[in-house]
């Protein structure tokens, strides 16, 4: 992901833990790209890191799903390698806050976080939002996540999830001490005392590490202001880089409370939304065993439903003359009745 790479190298404020970073662009850089592109290539990404995640409406209830690094204007391939873009995020809140029939937007988090560029701007957008927001995760948001997932009236979260990490990093390597041993100096030819800060080979000055410790501590302050806005009786001391279990972070206020379940969260918000989402499962075992049994000389589209004779007549020889009989009609084979009782949609709740 050309965006995480380019804030390790640039020096640029992080807000996905070290360890996930590397973790997710070690899994990249040993992915093996087939020589052809296209169908091919889409196929394997999705048998890797799994299919892209798009907006789900059912009902009163819209569901936007952030998942994996997130970042800003990413390529098409960095989607298709788990990437996730703000700005599709912020699309698809415009769709949802658009869609009269929206009442209520979940946010299905599950991401370790990822570059800043962005994400202040999206929570900002989400703490704005004009619906009812809920953010929820059963799996993990972190950092950058967290940040836009505290800024929900709601957030629910199972106990065994991970959440938190409410911290800014930037990683520094010095290779000064490496480069005297093999007998190297770098000499930086530059203009300005600040230029060239963090160069591969050199030593930061004071003045120099000053300015990084600067931007790291504004962006952090700015991630605990937002938080607070929202969480006024969350503790800073537990906002310094911490990952906390979703039962933890309840009690330390970091969150709404606790839902084992995702269909738990569904019934809280009201048994309507549950039975729609419910209603739009594909009863796929009942439709295959059907098709199953319908013969090939019943149609050569065999797509699960038989088709049905026209009651067409045919002429038959009877001692020389001939006679028009009517065949009987074929019956429409009975379908099983997949439908779900009316839902009592009088369980709705305002915002």
């Amino acid at each position: 992901m050309n965006a995480l790479q380019n804030a390790f190298k640039t020096l640029t404020p992080m807000l996905i833990e070290p360890s996930k970073a590397k973790a997710y662009l070690d899994k990249i850089a040993g992915f093996p790209l087939p020589q052809k592109a296209g169908d091919d290539l889409e196929d394997m990404l999705e048998m890797v890191f799994g299919e892209k995640p798009e907006m789900a409406k059912s009902g009163r209830l819209a569901v936007i799903p952030i998942k994996g690094v997130i970042g800003n204007d990413l390529t098409e391939l960095e989607k298709l390698m788990g990437g996730c873009d703000v700005d599709d995020i912020e699309e698809m809140i415009e769709d949802a806050e658009r869609d009269p029939n929206i009442e209520v937007i979940l946010f299905d988090f599950n991401s370790p976080g990822g570059t800043v560029t962005g994400v202040p701007e999206l929570a900002n957008r989400i703490f704005n939002c004009k619906k009812r927001t809920i953010g929820w995760t059963c799996s993990q948001s972190c950092s950058g996540s967290m940040w836009l997932m505290s800024q929900c009236d709601e957030v629910w979260v199972s106990g065994s999830s991970t959440v938190g990490s409410i911290g800014v990093y930037i990683p520094v390597l010095d290779e000064s001490k490496a480069y005297a041993e093999e007998g190297y100096t770098l000499d930086l030819i530059k203009s300005g005392w600040a230029k060239g800060a963090g160069f591969p080979g050199t030593k930061m000055s004071p003045e120099q590490r000053k300015l990084f410790e600067e931007d790291v501590a504004e962006t952090h302050t700015w991630f605990i202001n937002h938080i607070l806005r929202k969480r006024a009786l969350a503790k800073v001391e537990d906002m310094q880089g911490q990952c906390w279990s979703g039962r933890k972070a309840a009690a330390k206020m970091l969150v709404t409370g606790i839902k084992d379940t995702l269909d738990d969260l569904l019934k809280f918000i009201g048994e309507d939304v549950y039975a729609n989402l419910e209603r739009q499962e594909p009863a796929v075992e009942s439709t295959a065993s059907y098709a199953a049994d319908v013969s090939p000389e019943q149609g050569e589209k065999d797509d699960g439903v038989a088709p049905v004779s026209k009651g067409k007549k045919k002429k038959k020889k009877k001692d020389g003359d001939t006679e028009e009989v009517e065949d009987d009609e074929d019956e429409t084979p009975e379908i099983p009745d997949e439908s779900c009782p009316p839902v009592d949609t009088d369980n709705k709740q305002s915002r």
